[in-house]
């Protein structure tokens, strides 16, 4: 019967079924095949349940976050300060753009929202001074994918809501291995630039300096205000993600001037996004409670054991599927999909799920930009005319081979991703 639900979901993705559908019929028709119409009054109990989170809450929230950031643009002064700043580093737009892909991160908890941004504001100013196309491109779609591991990340709400870890320890559980793997890129970047001769830009004043930090001073304080309050247990994550959003519109309205009218546009945005997701999640549930009640997880736990596989190679694999999954699906629906199977199998082979969500969101990193459905590289094509995923792909390869090494040395090293949240209070 598992493979009966599995095929009927890839044949529902086939017939261009929308992914949250897709689930949400394949699950349901399985439950009346399994239970009758005794299944028809479960399915209200299931949706609600699905999304009768307070964790959840906290997803619309940092979406919105995010979109008041870029629709207020104080993302350019952001990127701006960056730049003035460390644009005189050996290939200083491209250090820039490293430095902004972690920043807006720490902001944005999306990747998509994150690539999309980083290619709006510094993909321009690459090509602009002189710097290679696929290059340019590459590294705009490799550090959008920091989005989703540098906190605030939407998949860790998503991780934390499905397996009941703290969303807080999560967040911070993402915080080293997101800046390994930026200090990566920014080293890689550095070093082709003084290869190819490219010393940075000239020094600006420091009055011009000054100027710019001023301009973006207060945007810059919303990363500290949320990760600090977080890690002091001022506040959870849900609250962090309020705060954030007051803070916004009052850096919005008060600092940019923004008006009602601008922030029409930025709801409009903010609640299509929330619906896919949701109804992505609804879908999800139904799917999963079915491969809940064909004990799916069980058996695996039982076929696992009796082939010996240990806990690496059992990541590996899992890894392997992930990526295999990200040519066809977005990081949502595989986490939704595959999560509520695979937790319990971790858990039974004593792996540590703080340790596993940072593994598992570099996994999902490589599935956002592997053709031909990595959202990132749609993203990207979308900002530049003429270019295509092929070419923005070969252009991320170096970054994927730098997010190679990252996962490498998180799997080596568990504590990078276990020790800071440790010290939570």
């Amino acid at each position: 019967m598992t493979a009966v639900l599995l095929i009927g979901f890839v044949v529902l993705l086939c017939l261009g079924f929308p992914v949250a559908f897709a689930l949400g019929i394949s699950g349901f028709v399985m439950m009346m095949w399994i239970q009758g119409t005794s299944a028809l009054p479960a399915l209200p109990t299931i949706i609600f349940e699905s999304l009768n989170s307070f964790t959840l809450i906290a997803i619309p929230l940092f979406i919105l976050m995010g979109n008041i950031l870029v629709g207020a643009r104080i993302s350019r002064d952001i990127y701006q300060v960056i730049r003035d700043w460390f644009g005189t580093w050996p290939g200083g737009v491209a250090v820039s753009t490293v430095f902004f892909s972690a920043g807006f991160s720490a902001i944005s908890g999306s990747s998509v929202a994150t690539a999309s941004t980083i290619g709006s504001v510094a993909l321009p100013e690459m090509l602009n001074s002189g710097y290679e196309r696929r290059f340019s491109l590459g590294i705009v779609a490799a550090g959008g994918t920091i989005g989703i591991l540098i906190p605030p990340s939407l998949f860790m709400i998503l991780y934390g809501s499905l397996t009941d870890v703290s969303v807080g320890k999560l967040f911070i559980a993402g915080i080293l291995p997101g800046l390994l793997m930026s200090g990566l890129f920014l080293a890689y970047v550095v070093a082709i630039a003084w290869l190819n001769g490219n010393r940075g830009e000239q020094k600006l004043p420091w009055a011009q300096r000054l100027a710019s930090l001023r301009r973006g001073f207060w945007g810059m304080l919303l990363p500290p205000i949320i990760l600090g309050g977080i890690y002091a247990g001022i506040f959870t994550p849900t609250e962090a993600a309020a705060m954030g959003v007051v803070y916004s519109l009052l850096v919005a309205f008060v600092v940019k001037k923004m008006t009602l009218a601008d922030l029409h546009p930025i709801l409009l945005n903010t609640t299509k996004t929330t619906v896919m997701v949701f109804f992505i999640i609804m879908g999800a549930k139904i799917f999963g409670h079915t491969v809940t009640m064909l004990q799916l997880p069980q058996q695996l736990i039982i076929g696992l054991g009796e082939l010996g596989v240990s806990p690496h190679m059992f990541i590996l694999l899992i890894g392997i599927l992930f990526i295999f999954m990200g040519d066809f699906l977005e990081v949502v629906s595989i986490t939704l999909i595959t999560l509520p199977i695979i937790y319990p199998i971790l858990v039974a082979m004593g792996i540590d799920p703080l340790w596993f969500a940072v593994i598992m969101c570099i996994f999902m990193e490589f599935a956002l930009i592997t053709p031909p459905v990595g959202l990132n590289l749609f993203v990207i094509q979308g900002l530049l005319p003429g270019s295509t995923t092929g070419e923005i792909f070969r252009g991320t390869l170096p970054f994927m081979g730098l997010m190679a090494l990252t996962l490498i040395l998180v799997v080596a090293f568990p504590s990078l991703s276990t020790w800071l949240p440790q010290l939570m209070r």
